[in-house]
């Protein structure tokens, strides 16, 4: 085909040279705040998203991509009806986003608003971060997760590292490590089950959860979380070091996990995950004991 005097069947594929059966599993929150935030039309806003999502396929070798979202009114497994040490996303009342954002996250939703080389799930159930773990969970070596949210490092499986421009290839197990923002705070990176256990023990802000109350009778954050955790490797070791901590203190770690924890499949759960690691005869006891606590309400919060 002659385009503008270009022959442009002759030139090559821009995607060539992609991974064959990679598909890039992406949270659409941050291409729809970056397309919401910079144009002032909601059709503009939408071939923005279309650009970046075909932008990040490109950088990634993708072949295709899986973007998911979650819907305002969304269930998010439940994690609304924990009772943990703080409630849940509690702090995100009443801040500031683009008009335009979410009639942009309906409106790529549509099916009409998506082309051939990406599919949009919005969720009502689940949050988008469980959607994209049980798609790497189910496509494995296959599934590259991209994500703004350090929740999704937890995945065992790829990983884009956006700053690095690198796929992380699949940990087991896991690692951690501490960097230094430009700002001069410190930050904790990390990957696979042991960056989800270090979690545990310094909460997320992010999302208002606390984590352990007390470390060695300290505050533990960032800092905290990797002195305890940085000389271990295996998932199990990681486990019984973080649950030792909650039981000392007698903690119920069932709350904090609970709203942590990524789901795997339909089914899926934090008790259960515990359950499948090889803990101490002593934290399997604590576990069970605090599976009978007053950590789970049965009132069903109000939509968005």
């Amino acid at each position: 085909m002659l385009i503008q005097g270009v022959q442009t069947d002759s030139l090559p594929d821009q995607f060539y040279g992609c991974v064959q059966g990679r598909t890039l599993i992406l949270d659409g929150d941050g291409p729809a705040y970056v397309a919401a935030s910079t144009v002032k039309r909601l059709d503009t806003a939408v071939r923005k998203f279309q650009q970046i999502v075909l932008t990040q396929m490109f950088l990634t070798q993708s072949q295709d991509c899986r973007v998911h979202l979650t819907a305002n009114s969304s269930y998010k497994a439940g994690r609304y009806l924990i009772k943990a040490v703080k409630p849940y996303q509690g702090n995100r009342e009443d801040k500031a986003k683009p008009p335009l954002l979410e009639p942009l996250r309906q409106a790529i939703a549509l099916r009409e608003n998506w082309i051939p080389e990406y599919t949009v799930h919005m969720h009502h159930v689940l949050e988008a971060d469980d959607a994209m773990i049980q798609d790497a969970y189910r496509l494995k070596e296959n599934g590259l997760i991209w994500s703004d949210d350090k929740d999704l490092m937890m995945t065992p499986y790829p990983y884009w590292r956006k700053e690095r421009g690198i796929v992380e290839p699949s940990e087991p197990n896991g690692w951690i490590d501490l960097k230094t923002t430009p700002g001069g705070a410190i930050k904790l990176i990390g990957r696979g089950p042991i960056f989800f256990w270090a979690q545990m023990l310094m909460g997320d802000t992010a999302d208002n959860i606390k984590g352990v109350l007390t470390y060695d009778g300290k505050l533990c954050g960032p800092a905290g979380a990797y002195s305890a955790l940085q000389h271990i490797k295996c998932e199990h070791a990681a486990a019984n070091t973080v649950i030792d901590a909650y039981r000392s203190i007698d903690q119920n770690p069932l709350p904090e996990g609970y709203l942590l924890w990524l789901l795997r499949w339909h089914g899926d759960s934090f008790v259960q995950y515990v359950q499948e690691l090889s803990l101490s005869d002593k934290n399997k006891e604590f576990i069970r004991e605090c599976g009978f606590r007053d950590w789970f309400s049965r009132e069903v919060p109000k939509e968005d």
